[in-house]
């Protein structure tokens, strides 16, 4: 895994877990994925977060404005069904 890219939190779950443990982890969070109103969307992982071992929709309030229509909204989370 390229550690560059990584949020703070990303790169310290992988530092303290075992390697196919953090793998994982990585995996199921690339499936996640963060949608707007707007509809772009990326995945949880992409963001800088870690959604692993988890079930269930949920919405997120998103702080950082949306990179298409420029606003901070509320996003929907879903797991992607084609991966």
């Amino acid at each position: 895994m390229d550690n560059d890219q990584l949020s703070r939190m990303q790169r310290f779950f992988i530092a303290v877990l075992p390697r196919s443990w953090a793998e994982s982890m990585r995996d199921h969070s690339l499936k996640w994925h963060v949608r707007c109103a707007c509809g772009f969307e990326r995945s949880v992982w992409a963001l800088g977060g870690i959604r692993w071992k988890t079930k269930g929709d949920s919405r997120w309030f998103m702080r950082i404005r949306c990179p298409q229509c420029g606003q901070k909204s509320w996003h929907g989370v879903y797991r992607s069904a084609d991966l």
